[in-house]
Parts: structure tokens; sequence; C-alpha cells
């Protein structure tokens, strides 16, 4: 008993000098109880006492599920900042590319709505389609004492290794919009083949017979594969004649979606290109409809009356035909998924929710 007592001791000391002196500042992670464990050659009993001696000194934050934090002392309270998140706020980090007026608003909203009927406050960053923004965003979220992650992944051939290093170590993440294939961690995405094949049997039923399918490059992103799958499958299923693919630049712009000159040059060279063949277009995302319109009056193919089209996404009031996602249910089911992860009564689920179609108003 007395070697115990020395060596918790042993633990005890070194930890706390490593956060009186800064080198575990405030806010920071120490090492695993495994890692002390290995350290220092004892037993878990004896490291877990030592850290229960450091947290009752209020000099250690333990999350379950998460690891253990030099607890942030001494913070500034006033009137103002009452009711600012402290150390102790049950917090959930989201991780979205962007929103706007076509998606992203009603799932944002409604994600921070169900997180806090649930008593956790969300901490929501962007990454703007940046791999190293992502990236960032995530070591904040994490230093910030986070319980779980929701994260919408960058478009790319590869995933991020700061996603998958914690779906390795079993923190609690939701990816959303997206499949990780090969992964094993939850999901909740739109059901794109539904959604796609919902827009070709409307284009058919309005008398449409050789469509075209246009898209921005698909590389390394699932919700687009399955959406020109989707197009393909229901093409077969109405005997729909369909056009080659037209591929357009990826529309990255975060506000306005102008129109790219060299997107509306090939959009106007597929319209001409099929003239008086193509009756009806699918495109597979709202962002390059800027492109696909302005093509459309530079060779008076005019789209939306004699060559149909639809779309997925698209703000309120859009009058094309177009696909909803139906974020509520999304945020609902992410929200869901998360909370059960960090209660670990979790059973790992893809979720695919389906959308609602839109029909033109002209």
């Amino acid at each position: 008993m007395a070697r115990d007592n020395f060596l918790y001791m042993n633990i005890y000391d070194d930890l706390k000098k490593k956060i009186e002196e800064h080198i575990y500042e405030e806010g920071t992670k120490i090492p695993s109880d495994e890692e002390l464990k290995n350290k220092f050659g004892v037993s878990m009993i004896t490291v877990k006492k030592a850290l229960s001696m450091l947290k009752d000194e209020g000099l250690l934050q333990r999350i379950p599920g998460v690891g253990t934090f030099v607890k942030e002392r001494n913070p500034v309270i006033d009137e103002e900042n009452q009711g600012s998140t402290s150390p102790t706020t049950k917090k959930i980090g989201l991780v979205l590319e962007h929103v706007s007026s076509s998606f992203g608003l009603d799932l944002l909203y409604k994600i921070d709505r169900k997180a806090e009927e649930n008593g956790y406050k969300t901490i929501t960053r962007f990454s703007y389609y940046s791999r190293e923004k992502e990236t960032e965003e995530i070591d904040f979220l994490m230093k910030s004492q986070i319980a779980g992650l929701i994260v919408m992944p960058c478009h790319g051939v590869y995933y991020n290794p700061k996603i998958l290093k914690l779906i390795l170590e079993g923190f609690p993440v939701v990816v959303i919009d997206k499949k990780l294939e090969g992964i094993s961690v939850p999901s909740v995405r739109t059901d794109n083949k539904q959604a796609i094949k919902a827009l070709v049997k409307h284009l058919w039923e309005q008398g449409c017979r050789t469509l075209g399918f246009i898209s921005s490059e698909i590389v390394g992103t699932s919700s687009l594969q399955e959406r020109k799958s989707g197009f393909y499958e229901a093409a077969s299923e109405f005997s729909v004649e369909t056009l080659p693919e037209c591929t357009l630049i990826f529309d990255e712009d975060i506000y306005e979606h102008p129109p790219k000159d060299q997107n509306i040059k090939k959009a106007a060279k597929y319209l001409n290109d099929y003239k008086g063949k193509i009756d009806g277009i699918i495109c597979a995302e709202y962002s390059l409809m800027p492109a696909i319109m302005s093509a459309s009056k530079n060779t008076s193919a005019n789209v939306g009356k004699d060559i149909k089209i639809g779309c997925v996404d698209g703000p309120e009031g859009l009058s094309i035909t177009h696909m909803k996602q139906n974020e509520v249910e999304m945020a609902n089911k992410i929200v869901g998924l998360l909370l059960s992860q960090i209660t670990g009564t979790s059973t790992e689920t893809d979720f695919m929710v389906p959308a609602i179609l839109m029909n033109d108003q002209s």
C-alpha cells in the first residue's frame, strides 16, 4: 500500500508541476490514462487516484469518452458573459462546407435547436471547401472540449486524416451529406438516387424522351456519384434516351454564384451540339444553374420551356422543378445519432433521407 501511495503521488506531482509551469496550458488535453499507466509503470487504479486528486483541486476536467483536460481557472464572468459557454458546458461541434439559401440554413438552425433541447450548445465553424481550414476548425473545436463532432467533409478524393483519426479513436462523429466508403461511421445524407429518379420521372411525365445530365466533376464525392447512378437507372426504367454528359467546373463561390465564363461556354456548346434533339436536362446541383441559364440565353435554347430542366436544391421560390433536401428530418437524425454515441447507446447507422419534389410554378 505504501508503494501505491508513493506511485500515485509521483503522477500527481508530475502533472501538477507541468500544469503550474504551463507545460500543459489551460484547455490542453493531457496524456490518456493508458499513456500515464505505461509511462509510470503503475496500475490503472493508481492513475485514476492521482487524476481524481487533481480534479478535486480544480486543475483537471475529465470528459467521458473524450479525455482529460487542464481546466480553465479563474474565468472572467460578468453580466455580459454570464450566458457564455464554460469548460463545464456540454458542447458539440459542427463543421460545414458552407450554407446558402439553397441548402444548409434549415439544417443549421434545426441542429442547434435539437442540440439545445438536449442540453448542448453548438459551436459552428465553416471550411469553405478547404481541407486545410477543415482541419484547422476541427482542431479548434477539439480544444474547445466538445463532446462530439458533426462534419460535412470537403469534396476530394481522400478523406481528411483528422476525421479518420477521431473515428478510429472512438470519438463521437457523425458525417453528413456524404458517405465515407469503407469507414465505419454513422452518416446522414439525402437519398440522392431517389432524388434524381424523381426528377427523371417528372420530366418523363412532362413528355421528355431525350435527357442530358449536367454535373460538376465527380471526384471522391459520393453524393454526385449516387445522383449520376440514379439518373441512368431511372432513364432505363422509363426508356428515356440519354445523351453524353456535360461536366462543368464546381462552383466554390459561397455568395452570389456568378456563372463562370468557362461553364457558360461549355454549357452553350452542349446545348448547340444537341439542339433539336435534347428535350430535358437533369442538373446534379443548383450551383451550376446560373451557367446553364446564361448559356440558354446565348443560344436561344429556351431552357425551362422548350427544354425542361430539373435540379437538386434551390432557394425558396425557385420556379424550376427541383428536389428539396429534407433538412429538418436530416437534422433530427444527425443529432440523435451523435447523442447516442456520446451516451454510449450507439448502434452505427447510415440514414438516407428522401428528398421532396418541388414542382415548377410556370
